[in-house]
């Protein structure tokens, strides 16, 4: 996990070092956290680079960008190539690579392929190259997006910016700052099809390059081109029928290899373990190659919903460490400049108690163990394996291939990118919008869009949104701490696989993600691979979660909702001052239900249009709020103050 950044002219002017090399490095600081270990800056004609490394691979020789032997190719790449190995005996210019590093390959692929250099490519990443002989930038992402890349034209067309982070582009003199608040959640892109959607950026002017995409850039004629690809494959029609476990074995088979590839580092790493069968199974399958730390949340949510303790046993039979890292939601000591510091790092208005817990877990982690760089995590199955079928269909799904059938029904008659998910019970809606809150006329637009495809299909594209804002915040609050995730779940080749099981077996193996605990049968106990679902902090003591978010909006006199109205004032937003206020106190009344999800999604987009425009700083980082107990004497004590570990 690195930092990217640069900067064309596209109207040819040349980029003097005087004047391009102080934004470069502004632009290079603000993505300090996620490349602490060295900065290189590039500058040729009319394009600049800034690269800020987190050394994961190849310590030594990993410095980037990375050039071919000739100077013509130049490539920074934020991420992993997985499978790099593979790659470089089959490179005609194999002779010339003079690294260990991963992403030495990525040039020599373009100078030997040019826009096929991904086609091989098993990773996780956003890169930027520059060829010099063709006048050609092209910057591109992974097929799934798990990376983050951002552009903008600005300055009336007349330079392109791109950065991992949009602190990165705000970096820039010449990017604006204006909070579009009526994109964040009035997001109509129904003529878009999967994997290219995704949850847009939030500010006017600022796009994010598309998973799979590349941005094409003729550096003489200062035109720009979206190229895709990758797309989903076709569905498989065999010639003979195979059973069930035939698609269990072969799904299987390439996680055990997703999650080995994964693995690749020489620095350490570690896994958040939630208890749930996800990340239970990377668990069980990275185990082989030795002992890692493992992190869960412990709070009381979490302990009502039966994750902690479902961690705890899965980490014991494993053999793991597992710090057990303790939110007393009652008592959290957690600022206004606390939460503003966790939603700058996020730069997402849906951030809430889920990243607050994130957030401060990877800062434990890199307290505990400063040489760990890497975290293994179980995001990406939900949307894949039909993990939220029982949002879908509003109650408990287990193993009946008839609540397939049912879920497709309801989808067909669901707007497309708004399932009803966890994502989704923070958006307004016309039905629950607070109208005392925001102004006339201010509306959330919805498309409707009957469809007849398959529903693994409906489901997956349904899903993409979610998938995009967990994404999102899952790069942001590790990169906050110079610590890059790992999903083994989004190996395109599982994801392919998924798309390809005929439809004969879709009852069978996607209602209660039976095709994943199928496999999991295989390397962790039953009662393990069969666990229910659980969403994190939701459940029976979610309450918890939901009172201490309130809690952080109140502090200080409602501090930060005064601040969310004073940043809709001056960026024409739609919080009515009055009325935002009258809405906060009702929720007040009841501060444990999902409207405080609500409050919670429209302060922050207060707060970030604030900041933006404010160019506000990130606040400095206080005490860390949380520490780690020993499970069992915390659940003995039942909800009273745990006992230190020292």
């Amino acid at each position: 996990m690195c930092g990217i950044a640069g900067y064309v002219n596209l109207d040819r002017r040349p980029l003097g070092p005087e004047s391009a090399t102080p934004i470069l490095n502004a632009m290079g600081q603000s993505l300090h956290h996620r490349g602490p270990d060295d900065t290189r800056i590039m500058l040729w004609e009319n394009v600049g680079f800034v690269f800020k490394r987190l050394s994961i691979v190849d310590i030594a020789g990993g410095a980037q960008p990375f050039e071919t032997a000739d100077g013509a190719i130049s490539a920074m790449v934020n991420g992993e190539i997985y499978n790099h190995r593979e790659i470089r005996p089959n490179l005609a210019h194999a002779r010339l690579l003079r690294t260990q590093s991963d992403c030495e390959v990525v040039p020599y692929l373009y100078l030997e392929r040019e826009l096929a250099l991904f086609d091989s490519i098993n990773g996780m990443f956003a890169a930027a190259l520059l060829d010099r002989r063709k006048r050609r930038l092209l910057l591109a992402r992974d097929r799934l997006g798990v990376k983050p890349l951002f552009y903008c034209t600005a300055d009336g067309g007349r330079v392109l910016v791109f950065a991992s982070e949009l602190k990165g582009l705000f970096a820039h003199p010449a990017v604006p700052r204006a909070f579009d608040w009526g994109a964040v959640v009035s997001d109509d892109r129904s003529g878009e099809a999967p994997p290219l959607r995704e949850y847009r950026t939030g500010f006017k002017g600022i796009d994010r390059v598309p998973a799979a995409g590349l941005i094409d850039v003729d550096l003489t004629r200062g035109s720009i081109a979206i190229r895709e690809y990758w797309t989903l494959p076709a569905r498989d029609e065999p010639s003979e029928r195979r059973p069930a476990s035939h698609y269990v074995d072969g799904y299987c088979a390439l996680l055990e290899d997703s999650v080995r590839l994964r693995l690749m580092a020489d620095v350490g790493y570690g896994l958040f373990l939630s208890g749930g069968v996800d990340s239970s199974t990377i668990a069980a399958i990275a185990a082989r190659a030795g002992a890692f730390p493992t992190f869960s949340v412990l709070s009381r949510s979490t302990a009502g919903s039966g994750d902690a303790e479902a961690a705890h046993e899965v980490a014991a039979v494993l053999n793991l460490p597992n710090h057990q890292v303790y939110f007393d939601e009652a008592n959290l000591v957690v600022s206004p400049d606390d939460w503003r510091r966790i939603l700058w790092h996020c730069e997402l208005p849906h951030s809430a108690a889920e990243q607050l817990f994130k957030f401060y877990l990877h800062a434990f982690a890199h307290e505990r163990y400063p040489d760990l760089k890497v975290m293994l995590l179980g995001q990406g199955s939900d949307e894949f394996n039909g993990g939220y079928l029982s949002l879908i269909l509003g109650r408990d799904v287990h193993s009946n291939p008839d609540d397939w059938v049912a879920a497709g029904e309801r989808l067909r008659a669901t707007r497309p990118g708004r399932a009803p998910t966890a994502v989704d019970s923070c958006l307004p809606n016309a039905d629950s919008s607070p109208s005392q809150a925001l102004q006339q006329g201010f509306a959330f637009r919805s498309p409707v869009r009957p469809e007849a495809r398959a529903t693994w299909d409906l489901y997956v594209d349904s899903f993409r949104d979610n998938l995009a804002v967990h994404l999102w915040h899952e790069d942001r609050t590790a990169a906050a701490h110079s610590i890059e995730n790992r999903v083994p779940f989004l190996d395109y080749r599982l994801v392919e696989f998924l798309a390809r099981v005929p439809l004969e077996h879709h009852g069978a193996l996607f209602v209660n993600k039976q095709i994943l605990r199928r496999a999991a049968e295989r390397l962790l106990p039953k009662e393990f691979a069969w666990r229910p679902k659980g969403y994190f902090f939701f459940g029976p003591q979610e309450k918890h979660a939901f009172a201490m978010m309130y809690a952080i909006l109140r502090r200080n006199r409602s501090e930060l909702i005064e601040q969310a109205i004073a940043g809709s004032l001056r960026t024409n937003g739609p919080l009515e001052p009055d009325g935002f206020r009258a809405f906060a106190a009702e929720v007040g009344r009841n501060p444990t239900g999902h409207d405080v999800g609500l409050l919670t999604f429209l302060v922050n987009m207060g707060l970030l249009a604030d900041m933006a425009d404010r160019q506000a700083r990130v606040p400095a980082a206080g005490r860390l709020p949380v520490e780690s107990v020993r499970f069992p004497e915390w659940a003995r004590a039942s909800y009273s103050r745990p006992p230190s570990t020292g």
